[in-house]
Order: structure tokens, then sequence, then C-alpha cells
């Protein structure tokens, strides 16, 4: 298994180790329950290095960014940031990613088990006087994400890091440490205010340390679950996939309908005639996990997409994919060959505080 450069940190830190994406990945450093608390209450900071990080530049970067996405990044204002997925010629979802325009460059995140893939899938589709490079191994990227996470960042930043609105970006100055690269983004994957940093990788070691010594706490991907889940951002493997399209992950609203893009042509045979849906739902009892089957009377109508407690609410909480016209009254979830009611409720379960 691949490790990060901040491997060595993480043990010293105590933390529980599991394998993601191919990589070796800190699940949790003291309780996932803690570790989630905190993040919701004050900041927590996560080592995200094994995601994919790429460059695109040249003349017809745009153009091309709009083809292999959803057609929405054209008119995307420099220093912004937008969500958007790479689909395949069926309208599925081979990945979802976040794109951020700083100048002429294009910095497209990807997930870590779908790089080599969506690198591939990329450059098999590149155009003239476009340039992909990938830079994941050159650099490497901390999430700090929490209520506190601006005032915690501006500490150790010369750039204006308060001032930054949600999904922009900016090249990003600190405070005492020489960097090759480093570029900062008011973005995360917890449902909560937070930063995303690209940091070159000779320097993360440090810049890492330097959060520690702001009593930041460390955060495993056990609890970014679970902070993700209850701000119902989808996972890649689990909400979306290759067979699963972006209308029934209810994801229709970021289609730009209006530019050409691989896998259209099969959107718009299923733009009005969605067979399934996306749900968020609370458990009755019991806990529901992936691929637990959804039941509506004796008919099976969907199956979960993630499950789990959830430490805000103190309840079983869980996304599923059913047929769009199931009985939404008389849903069950079967919990070791035993049915239990859900609740089905809107999205997001958590919605951060302004």
């Amino acid at each position: 298994m691949k490790r990060t450069h901040l491997f060595d940190e993480h043990k010293k830190l105590g933390a529980k180790f599991t394998e993601f994406g191919g990589w070796e990945m800190p699940v949790q450093y003291t309780t996932i329950i803690d570790e989630h608390n905190a993040v919701r209450t004050n900041v927590g900071v996560f080592d995200t290095a094994h995601m994919g990080t790429f460059i695109v530049t040249g003349e017809n970067a745009e153009k091309f960014l709009n083809y292999v996405t959803l057609g929405n990044i054209s008119g995307l204002p420099n220093k912004k940031a937008r969500y958007s997925m790479i689909l395949n010629e069926e309208g599925g979802i081979k990945d979802d990613i976040i794109v951020y325009k700083l100048g002429s460059e294009y910095i497209i995140v990807v997930n870590a088990g779908n790089l080599e893939k969506s690198f591939n899938w990329l450059n098999k589709h590149k155009m003239e006087k476009v340039e992909i490079k990938n830079i994941s191994g050159d650099i490497s990227l901390t999430a700090i994400q929490g209520p506190k996470s601006a005032e915690i960042l501006q500490h150790i930043s010369e750039t204006d890091i308060k001032s930054m609105k949600y999904f922009t970006a900016s090249i990003l100055k600190l405070k005492d440490i020489s960097v090759d690269f480093c570029r900062v983004a008011r973005t995360g994957y917890t449902g909560e205010d937070g930063f995303e940093v690209f940091i070159s990788k000779e320097q993360v070691n440090k810049f890492w340390k330097r959060l520690m010594n702001l009593s930041v706490k460390p955060c495993g991907l056990g609890c970014r679950d679970t902070l993700r889940l209850e701000a119902c951002m989808p996972l890649h493997g689990h909400e979306i996939d290759e067979n699963i399209n972006p209308i029934d992950a209810g994801f229709q609203k970021i289609i730009n309908w209006n530019n050409d893009f691989i896998g259209k042509n099969r959107l718009l045979l299923l733009k009005d005639k969605s067979m399934r849906k996306s749900i968020a739902f609370e458990c009755t009892s019991g806990i529901a996990r992936n691929s637990n089957e959804i039941f509506s009377g004796n008919k099976k109508v969907g199956c979960v997409t993630s499950g789990s407690f959830s430490p805000t609410f103190k309840k079983a909480i869980g996304m599923a994919l059913i047929y769009a016209n199931a009985d939404m009254n008389e849903l069950e979830v079967e919990i070791h060959n035993n049915r239990r009611k859900i609740k089905t409720v809107t999205k997001p379960f958590y919605k951060k505080q302004k």
C-alpha cells in the first residue's frame, strides 16, 4: 500500500490505520465520535494526500473541461471552485471532482481510488492546445475543517484567509515557511466551514507540525465519513458510480445542458424519465449499512448506499437509492434478516450555521 508524506507523523500521534483506495491511511487517532465532534464544534485537520491532483492548462482548457465534465465549467471566474463529475458515454459517473481556477491554471481534485482511471480518461479525450499534468506525487493535500478553521489557518498565514468566500481559491503565503507550491481553497468534505491546502511535499511536515502546535485535533477517515454522511455528500462507490447517473443521484441541477459533454445524449433520454432517486432516511431501530436492502411492502425497491450512527444527532441515519415510484410512507430496511421501518427526511441532515 502507498503511504502519504505524513505517515510517520500519524504513527507518532497514535493513529490506527486502514486501507483506502490503495493507501494506508489514518482511520482514527482517539475515537471517531471525539474527532467528529471536534470538527462540528471547533476544528480538525485531515491528511487527504491520497486524493489525486491534476493541473490542466492551455488555450482550450475550458472547452476541454466542459466536454469531460457536466458542461458546467464554462464561465468559472478566476479564484473560484466548482463541483462537477466525469461521466462515461452512458452517463454513468466515473468520478466526482472539484475544479479550481487560478489564473491560467485549472486544478482538479479526483478521488484516490479513481486517480489513474480519471487521468487516463482525461488524456484519452484531450484536445489540441491542452496540457494535463498529474502533480499528485509532488504535492500534499491537507484539510482544515470546522467553525474555527479560518481563525487557526490565519494564525500561520500571511494571506487574508478570513475574507475568503466559500468555494473560492487563492495562492497561499505561509508565515516563516518558504514553499515552492502552495494553494488554498475554502472547500471541504465535512459540511462544515473549512479549507483545503495544496502544499509541496517537501514542506508538508513543517506545515502539519505548525498546526499540531496550535492544538488542532488530527482526524482520520472514520469521522470524515460520518461528517460527509450528515451533510449528504456522495462517496464514489456508494451514492455514485459508473452505473449511476447524476440525475438518479440527485445532481441534475449542476448539469449545464447548453454545452456538449460526454454522456449528454444518454442523459437527455433520462432527463424526465428517471427510474431511481437518492433519499436520506433515519432508522427507527438498528443501524443500516451499505448494501442493506430497502423494501416497500414485500417488494424490494432499492439499497442503502451509506449508513452509520450520527454523532451529531445521536441516531442512525443513511442514504439509499430506490425506485422513483416507491411508496415513501411504507419503507423498511432489512438489517440482519429483520426489517426495520425507516423515515425519509429532507437532505441534508446537517447544514452549517451561517
